[in-house]
């Protein structure tokens, strides 16, 4: 899917250009055929890739910057500060592989705070879709907005959640059980595929926000009649999802509701090894996450 929606942008707008660093050869497959001379391979100097696209953007163009979450954004966070934000140019951000996927590479590769590090930022909007139709909602309206947008993006190939394409970016439930609950778990990114299985499982509603900043408007008014609330997500509990909704329901100035967080712990990875090994040093596996949920239900 991102494959396609790059190589259709460039195909609608001559002032499309995608930027890499030198990753995602096979994303870039149908870019390079249909439209080569809109993908710039940089080489692996992401700093000065933030620049150039910033140049690009003062110039009218319209650039895609695409990277490892671990050096997009985390690497060039100055670059995106200044270089883009600080002008509000309309530039996307591609952080690829977000979280644990890149489990046998370690430390340097994993990426549990790219969220956290651009909340802070002015003008910047971020996205962490589940799927290709959240992907694509997230797609179209970054390139909507005439300002820096962050799409973090990961590689675990969790099933399909969505069925169909979605009409904007708004806080949506994947699982509505008929009966009355006063839970409802909350995910967002690859962590959506494990919260909406535990929701039919446990018959409880399960809401996708995919929007981070702004968080999804709707979202408070979805929640605000549970007393519980129960955030999954690939990064750290600090100033990602479960932050951001918290920061929501005091913006609102909406009673905040109980929040348990299953997130990644506050620790590096200290073995190699499978995504699912990774994801247990932080009791975040699938088999952890069910085990989790079960404890905490006994629990209400």
């Amino acid at each position: 899917m991102l494959s396609e929606l790059i190589a259709g942008n460039a195909e609608r707008d001559p002032k499309f250009l995608a930027l890499s660093g030198d990753h995602g050869y096979a994303l870039f497959d149908a870019i390079r055929q249909r439209r080569p001379g809109q993908f710039v391979n940089v080489g692996i100097m992401e700093q000065a890739l933030v620049g150039i696209a910033a140049g690009l953007a003062k110039t009218g163009h319209r650039p895609l910057v695409y990277g490892l979450a671990a050096f997009v954004p985390l690497r060039v966070l100055e670059q995106i500060k200044m270089d883009v934000c600080f002008t509000k140019l309309p530039v996307i951000f591609v952080g690829d592989g977000a979280g644990l996927v890149y489990s046998t590479l370690g430390s340097s590769h994993q990426c549990g705070e790219d969220v956290a590090a651009l909340r802070p930022l002015p003008y910047i909007r971020i996205y962490a879709p589940c799927d290709d139709y959240e992907l694509q909602a997230s797609f179209e309206e970054a390139m909507a907005y005439a300002g820096p947008a962050y799409i973090r993006v990961g590689k675990s190939d969790r099933p399909v959640v969505n069925q169909r394409p979605l009409p904007d970016t708004l806080a949506h439930f994947t699982h509505q059980p008929e009966s009355v609950a006063d839970t409802c778990l909350v995910s967002m990114g690859s962590m959506t595929a494990v919260g909406h299985a535990a929701g039919v499982e446990h018959g409880l509603p399960h809401l996708s926000v995919f929007r981070l900043k702004p968080f999804a408007e709707n979202a408070i008014g979805l929640l605000s009649s549970f007393q519980r609330i129960i955030v999954l997500e690939e990064h750290s509990r600090y100033g990602g999802l479960a932050s951001s909704l918290t920061d929501a329901f005091i913006d609102a100035g909406v009673a905040v509701p109980r929040v348990q967080v299953l997130s990644l712990q506050d620790h590096f990875a200290e073995h190699c090894g499978s995504y699912q090994y990774a994801l247990s040093e932080h009791q975040l596996s699938d088999a952890d996450v069910q085990q989790r949920l079960r404890g905490l239900m006994n629990l209400s």
